[in-house]
């Protein structure tokens, strides 16, 4: 089994307004966020897997095939990461260093999950591969898909997961306290540029 990590370049972008930012797609409620809060800043990361089986297929006579699993590759990582601030947040004043430093620890926790579940990806899927069976079918087609189904299913089960737990960490850096902190730093710097929004 070949496994290829993809990571792509991390991207910053500050042009983006408070309102923008909050009508980006994939961004997640806070439970318990303070009220009227505003999208400062976001990590937009997005991961993707794609695989690919090589199978060794022959034909039995009659209108029969088998065939059994060669190979496996899969690419899995982010193909786009990007960090934003608020354009509101001038470039080097405190509240943009905090919101920066903020949406950073976002990018370090998925960097280390990632590389926390490369090796349970490929243990995982080496497992499935090894237990595959060869297969047997009217066509070359039918025995691909009835080698494809389990590899597919674990790859399902295991980008679940990995979202599941990515969530789950996401979820502990955005917490009402730390938007507390963000709000209360810079001696109340952030009041500022929110009056403008």
């Amino acid at each position: 089994m070949v496994l290829d990590l993809q990571i792509a370049p991390l991207r910053t972008d500050y042009s983006q307004s408070i309102r923008q930012l909050a009508q980006k797609p994939g961004r997640r409620p806070v439970a318990g966020r303070i009220a009227n809060s505003h999208t400062l800043g976001l990590a937009a990361i997005q991961y993707n897997q794609q695989w690919q089986a090589g199978v060794m297929t022959a034909s039995l006579g009659q209108g029969r095939y088998c065939g059994a699993a060669q190979t496996l590759t899969v690419t899995f990582g982010y193909d786009e990461r990007t960090v934003y601030v608020a354009r509101e947040l001038p470039q080097g004043s405190c509240i943009h260093g905090e919101v920066l430093a903020h949406e950073m620890r976002h990018v370090t926790v998925d960097e280390q999950l990632l590389r926390e579940y490369v090796p349970v990806l490929k243990r995982r899927l080496e497992d499935v591969v090894g237990r595959a069976r060869p297969a047997q079918g009217r066509s070359e087609r039918q025995v691909m898909a009835a080698i494809e189904q389990p590899i597919k299913a674990a790859m399902r089960q295991l980008m679940e997961e990995f979202g599941r737990e990515r969530n789950a960490r996401q979820a502990r850096i955005d917490t009402p306290a730390e938007y507390e902190r963000i709000s209360q730093s810079c001696n109340g710097e952030i009041n500022r540029y929110l009056g403008r929004v």
